[in-house]
């Protein structure tokens, strides 16, 4: 049997990775699989049946628990115990039709115009705690640049923080339909979209790859505070997936260390320099009022 163990104060983004984890093993190794149910994603009740090995357990955690992997041959044989980990795309792009129907949600959504855009963007527990503190909320260049060489009908802005913070001023000149929230019902309406530039979030990893949108902004962020979204801070973490709808953004910076204030004119002119002069911001082609969800 392999069991997960979710790690108290993860939320849900975490779950799905070592809940989709664990259950692709049990399929590879014919093990039953044991984990509790994700609420809100009513695949995660099913029961899946294989064997139970007595034993002590092994325990996969860490960033790369699996090295081998697609090859788990190593593990037949034992009793399983999921506890942290699996943040790499690697152990998940192969099987993601499969994987999408697993993250079906129980809220039903209709899908988003095609020319609409969602952009996601994480403050909460990323933003600074105090002023000298950086924190891991993303430099607003990365979604101006982006927004600046685009054409859409509407930006649909989700964000976490339930309060109309001052980071969100960078996009007021965009129009945006403010989609507050960071549930189950926002992963069904994230994963509605065609278009989607993502956020240095877990939550949106999830319902983008959960998603069949055709075209996605994926940051690479050059900090040494982002963890699974830096440049060489732990390689063994990797989110990036190489296919043609996905365009990923290298050389974004941590926005910090204090965004509790407006954005100044200075402030805009310094984020739109930094977008002008990075190098290889773009890898390939460059590409050109609160609702519920």
């Amino acid at each position: 049997m392999i069991k997960v163990t979710y790690p108290e104060g993860c939320r849900l983004g975490n779950h799905l990775y070592l809940y989709v984890a664990g259950r692709l093993i049990a399929e590879r190794l014919g093990l039953a699989f044991q984990a509790n149910p994700i609420e809100g994603f009513p695949r995660t009740r099913d029961v899946v049946v294989g064997e139970s090995i007595l034993g002590p357990e092994t325990v996969l955690e860490g960033a790369d628990p699996i090295p081998s992997w697609p090859d788990v041959e190593h593990l037949r044989g034992k009793s399983l115990r999921i506890k942290s980990g699996f943040v790499h795309s690697r152990y998940f792009v192969a099987d993601r039709d499969k994987i999408r129907d697993w993250c079906s949600t129980d809220f039903k959504v209709a899908e988003a115009d095609p020319d609409d855009i969602l952009v996601n963007v994480r403050l909460g527990d990323f933003l600074p705690r105090r002023a000298t503190q950086d924190g891991l909320v993303m430099d607003p260049s990365y979604y101006t640049t982006i927004l600046d060489g685009l054409k859409f009908k509407t930006l649909y802005l989700m964000t976490d923080e339930k309060s109309r913070h001052p980071y969100l001023n960078y996009f007021w000149k965009y129009r945006p339909q403010y989609v507050n929230g960071w549930g189950v019902k926002h992963f069904a309406r994230g994963a509605s979209f065609k278009r989607i530039v993502m956020s240095n979030s877990t939550f949106c990893w999830w319902f983008t790859f959960a998603s069949k949108a055709t075209e996605i902004y994926f940051p690479m962020i050059n900090g040494a505070r982002c963890g699974s979204w830096s440049i060489g801070q732990l390689p063994a973490i990797d989110l990036r997936w190489d296919w043609p709808e996905v365009t990923t953004v290298y050389n974004v910076r941590n926005w910090g260390p204090n965004p509790d204030s407006p954005p100044s004119l200075v402030q805009a002119a310094e984020a739109q320099a930094f977008a002008k002069n990075s190098k290889n911001l773009f890898l390939g082609e460059t590409p050109v009022n609160v609702i519920d969800a």
